[in-house]
């Protein structure tokens, strides 16, 4: 959604061609004018358009004919409609329409935003500085919140999927984050959402690089799931790297769920409040994160002022801090048994002592 026409009569080549490939397209509502075909997932294809009436610019998002036909692929993608619709927020791109062609194709008509994704200027630009990174992470904690509010938790959620659009200072700072194709309802038990984890034909349903260990695990997800790939995505955003990488999804996986974050890379410099902060949000535990996307902001807002952080121990340290407790206590108790050890046999061996000392007097004594 983020590239720009070259011509109107590309662009017009570029949706005669799209229609002609996928007839289906044709059956979208009249106000809506195809202008090119901006990209194609795995699932989905997404398209620039313009209200013929209006001229407003719009993305419309479809999904793509293969899929289209397939029952649970339509209601997920009616999911993400309904999931995204109720989102009003600045930092969420908006829906404003939805609906299903004739031929039960369903699409989505977004907002159309002019802009880079955060994964986009890290990649151009080179990892962020505190100065530039810390409100551009309040904007997407506050986005995530309101969703999480509307019991809408994202799951998907990485740089690729904030778009950084321009403000009124000229700077691509303002957040706007996309695709919710795999968010889901918490509470809404009727709406068909794809499943935890992996699908069952092995396809992973979110991104390994900033999925959480419940998601990798099929785990009941909640908006904790979230803070944990807020964690990774400010990671990410501070080093130009994700946290954890591999020759393989299940090596990354791996990570996630079993190693703790590694430090930042010796040339990057972060405070020591906000690795705290980044860390914290990436605790492998649940009930050792953030507990709302707010705590996030409370603890970031903080820094925009010069206040230190509350340092809560991680999890990682405190098992360090309990396996030197532990070798401690076995060095103790080892030669607490071994003193115990020699004093019962100093105790047993002084009576045996004694008496061969009273035969060798007593040998003595007849001797004379």
């Amino acid at each position: 959604m983020t590239e720009s026409t070259d011509s109107a009569s590309s662009n017009w080549e570029t949706a005669v061609a799209a229609t002609q490939f996928d007839p289906l397209l044709k059956e979208l509502p009249e106000q809506y004018e195809l202008l090119m075909k901006v990209r194609e997932g795995g699932m989905g294809a997404i398209y620039r358009a313009k209200n013929r009436y209006t001229g407003a610019s719009f993305a419309i998002k479809i999904l793509l004919p293969k899929y289209a036909a397939d029952e649970d692929m339509r209601q997920r993608f009616i999911t993400e409609a309904k999931a995204a619709s109720a989102l009003k927020h600045h930092g969420i791109c908006q829906v404003r329409d939805f609906g299903i062609t004739k031929s039960k194709m369903p699409y989505l008509v977004m907002d159309w935003l002019d802009g880079m994704t955060l994964h986009e200027r890290v990649g151009t630009n080179g990892p962020l500085n505190a100065r530039e990174a810390i409100p551009i992470f309040i904007q997407i904690a506050s986005a995530m919140g309101h969703a999480h509010k509307q019991k809408v938790i994202h799951r998907d959620l990485k740089p690729e999927h904030v778009v950084l659009c321009q403000n009124e200072a000229g700077e691509h700072n303002d957040v706007r984050i996309v695709d919710f194709g795999i968010a889901k309802l918490i509470h809404d038990e009727g709406a068909p959402a794809p499943k935890e984890g992996l699908t069952m034909d092995g396809m992973v349903i979110g991104t390994p690089l900033y999925m959480s260990p419940q998601q990798i695990k099929g785990l009941k997800l909640d908006g904790s799931s979230d803070v944990y790939s807020m964690g990774c995505l400010m990671y990410f955003t501070m080093s130009g790297i994700p946290p954890f990488e591999g020759e393989t999804y299940i090596d990354v996986m791996y990570k996630h769920v079993n190693n703790p974050p590694p430090d930042f890379p010796s040339l990057i410099k972060v405070s020591d409040d906000l690795k705290n902060i980044i860390f914290r949000a990436m605790e492998k535990e649940p009930q050792d994160r953030f507990g709302t996307m707010e705590d996030l902001i409370t603890e970031l807002k903080k820094l925009t002022k010069g206040v230190s952080v509350e340092r809560k121990t991680l999890s990682h340290d405190r098992a360090k801090n309990k396996q030197k407790w532990i070798t401690v206590a076995y060095f103790i108790g080892g030669f607490v048994v071994m003193y115990l050890i020699s004093t019962l046999l100093q105790t047993l061996m002084e009576p045996q002592s004694n008496k061969a000392e009273t035969t060798k007097n007593a040998a003595q004594q007849g001797s004379k």
